[in-house]
């Protein structure tokens, strides 16, 4: 383990530490937890243990114009209102947590794709 110090909003402080309420957890625990889970790594990025580069044309395009499904999204943006009017359950927020992940792992694949793609010429790079 490797200590770090951080300032991190307050909203963000009370929402581990009600979640280290409810979960009898501490909320150094809780916010590990949560960055270990949230932060992708390169082993959770690959899908199907494939890296990027090494996907045809036709794959990097799927994944460059992907979204998550409508069912996923709707439920996501259904639960985040719930977390903004601090009505959320205890089992919403894990499947919140749940449906971030999926949203943030499929993020990161569509965001190497896109690169991927800009790089073979499939597509221009991105308007800022």
């Amino acid at each position: 383990m490797v200590e770090v110090t951080l300032s991190i909003p307050e909203n963000v402080f009370q929402h581990a530490a009600r979640l280290s309420e409810a979960t009898r957890l501490n909320v150094s625990s809780i916010l590990t937890d949560a960055l270990a889970f949230t932060l992708p790594t390169l082993g959770d990025a690959m899908s199907g243990g494939e890296l990027i580069t090494q996907l045809d044309d036709k794959k990097i395009m799927a994944l460059a114009t992907s979204q998550m499904p409508a069912d996923q999204d709707e439920r996501l943006s259904d639960l985040l209102y719930k977390q903004r009017e601090k009505q959320l359950a205890i089992e919403e927020a894990a499947e919140l947590l749940s449906l971030m992940l999926i949203y943030y792992n499929g993020w990161w694949r569509k965001t190497e794709a896109l690169v991927e793609a800009v790089k073979r010429g499939l597509r221009p790079p991105l308007e800022s």
